[in-house]
């Protein structure tokens, strides 16, 4: 990845995004099955996820807050990913299995050129929505702490958003678009544990048609 220049209010941000994730706001593969089984590690205590706004394969504009309401798997890949690969048929699984009770599948592409993104979408028959960014605005960017350097999502105004370790990487969105989970690797969709998971938070999104502030819920 190229490299960015921060100011120090930004790196200020991304320290302590860091040590947020470093000391023990994930909790603990010994203590979950979801991370032993499935790879899959929820966090302690959910929080607001930071709006996306991409564009899908037509140009058209998707905004993850237009999702509140439904339960968000945000997966973000590139094409030369043997990891991603991996995980394909899983999101594929998923998205047949519990789509049409309210999971939806956001597939991010920060990485390759919008054209072959498109071509390989069409060639693997996704159906779910496969995101870019065709402005620049959103970005990856990484920056050295500690040592290593750290990647993160970086919307227009230049703030650290989510922090993305390696590809594949997926973030669980709650139907109140709070982050409540997230893997690192190919997750195992297909697992007990897993699908416990997302069923618990479909059965939780019904609770969010007498939640205000939504609009419209899908």
């Amino acid at each position: 990845m190229n490299r960015f220049y921060y100011p120090p209010m930004i790196l200020l941000f991304l320290f302590a995004a860091s040590l947020l994730l470093c000391f023990g706001v994930v909790e603990s593969a010994q203590t979950s099955d979801l991370a032993s089984s499935a790879n899959i590690y929820k966090y302690k205590k959910p929080f607001k996820a930071s709006n996306l706004v991409l564009q899908n394969m037509n140009g058209q504009k998707v905004s993850l807050n237009d999702y509140k309401g439904k339960v968000v798997l945000l997966h973000f890949w590139k094409i030369r990913c043997p990891a991603c690969r991996v995980e394909e048929p899983l999101l594929k699984w998923l998205k047949n299995t519990y789509g049409k009770f309210g999971l939806e599948i956001l597939s991010v592409n920060l990485v390759d050129p919008p054209k072959a993104i498109a071509k390989y979408a069409a060639a693997k028959g996704c159906r779910y929505p496969v995101l870019c960014d065709q402005s620049k605005g959103f970005r990856f960017a990484s920056v050295p702490f500690a040592g290593k350097r750290l990647s993160f999502v970086v919307n227009p105004a230049q703030e650290a958003i989510l922090e993305v370790p390696g590809l594949p990487t997926t973030y669980v969105v709650d139907c109140r678009g709070n982050l409540v989970a997230r893997s690192v690797g190919p997750a195992r969709w297909n697992t007990n544990p897993a699908t416990t998971f997302i069923r618990s938070l479909i059965s939780d999104s019904k609770n969010c048609l007498a939640s205000k502030g939504f609009g419209k819920v899908y």
